[in-house]
């Protein structure tokens, strides 16, 4: 029986490279995003198409998860996965952020995930166990571990979504839903080109290239979600789990 996923940010990014995995896989997948950014091949693929839905969605704004989540609940009676991608980013000193760009950072990076987990809950839990767990994974950052002049607000809200991880992962585990992160370090996605172009002036510096000797790609991110996702991790809940190559574990003079 084909599995079903909720993403959300899936429109570009870590997510859509999420969606293209989970349809690639036979799971039928709901994309919530601002946009639809439907991956080109399923123009060749009409089994994939046939199992890729959007949803357009606010998810910092609680109506529209409600509203989401709710016509997800009349196609299908279970969620096996959600995976919180949803994300955005304002450069600039912590003096000089507009309470505007705080509050989109706190609404999509914090509350989002927090109201996403909540309007999925009972699709979620319908026939999980601890023995075969529904999964949460949601995408946080190493600046939530590392936080970076520049980018302060944008640390603080994945910091507060990591604390959110652990503690839905403690409440929820006996009912079989699994809650985990991932923190990436830079990505090449939309969202860091966006960075780079507004990075000038702000204080905020890019890691480069990790110790690996390069920067991440999605698949590399998506590897360690879909590892989450799989039986090998049914006994692990309340990671928060780094996907930098190395970049946090010591400082390298460039």
């Amino acid at each position: 029986m084909s599995k079903t996923a909720v993403v959300t940010g899936g429109a570009s990014g870590i997510g859509q490279c999420s969606v293209e995995r989970l349809v690639a896989d036979g799971w039928t997948v709901w994309v919530l995003d601002l946009s639809e950014g439907k991956p080109a091949q399923f123009a060749d693929q009409p089994e994939g198409a046939a199992r890729y839905r959007f949803r357009q969605c606010d998810v910092g704004n609680a109506e529209s998860v409600k509203a989401a989540f709710e016509e997800i609940s009349q196609s299908t009676e279970k969620v096996d996965a959600l995976i919180c991608s949803a994300g955005v980013i304002r450069t600039g000193s912590l003096e000089d952020h507009t309470l505007e760009q705080v509050n989109v950072m706190i609404d999509v990076n914090m509350k989002g995930p927090w109201l996403c987990v909540r309007e999925a809950l009972p699709l979620l839990r319908k026939d999980s166990s601890v023995a075969d767990p529904a999964r949460v994974v949601v995408v946080g950052s190493i600046g939530g571990i590392r936080p970076k002049v520049g980018t302060g607000f944008y640390g603080a809200t994945k910091a507060a979504v990591h604390v959110l991880t652990g503690v839905f992962a403690a409440e929820l585990a006996p009912t079989g839903v699994l809650v985990n992160a991932v923190a990436p370090g830079t990505v090449a996605t939309p969202m860091i080109e966006s960075v780079q172009n507004q990075r000038e002036g702000s204080g905020y510096r890019l890691s480069g290239d990790s110790p690996l000797g390069r920067i991440a790609q999605p698949d590399d991110v998506v590897d360690v979600i879909m590892f989450f996702l799989s039986d090998a991790a049914k006994f692990v809940t309340g990671t928060v789990l780094p996907v930098d190559g190395g970049t946090r574990a010591a400082f390298i003079k460039k």
